[in-house]
């Protein structure tokens, strides 16, 4: 009876030794997958962040591209203006020039 009892508690032992091994083979895997899942989080999220920089450095590139041209076609136009200008004023010296030589 003695013994039976004893070989209850050696099983029950090695039961519980078997148990508290299976739980830490399941705590590490539990802690790789965790791991695994983290890493491919910060993975999707960096490509999500580096697409998300292209984006806008994309129509940053292209805002300053209209720009440029606004302020190009906004110069021709004020040159072609300070040409008119001139040309009217050389011909207006031109004909006081004319009419005081013949004047």
């Amino acid at each position: 009876m003695v013994k039976d009892i004893i070989d209850g508690i050696k099983d029950t032992e090695a039961k519980a030794a078997g148990i508290v091994e299976d739980a830490r083979k399941q705590k590490a895997e539990i802690i790789a997958r965790a791991k695994d899942d983290a890493r491919k989080i910060i993975q999707d999220a960096e490509a999500g962040g580096k697409g998300i920089v292209k984006a806008a450095l994309d129509k940053a590139r292209q805002d300053a591209a209209g720009k440029v041209e606004e302020i190009a076609a906004r110069e021709a136009r004020d040159v072609e203006a300070v040409r008119a200008e001139a040309s009217s004023r050389v011909d207006k010296a031109v004909e006081i020039i004319i009419n005081k030589m013949t004047g």
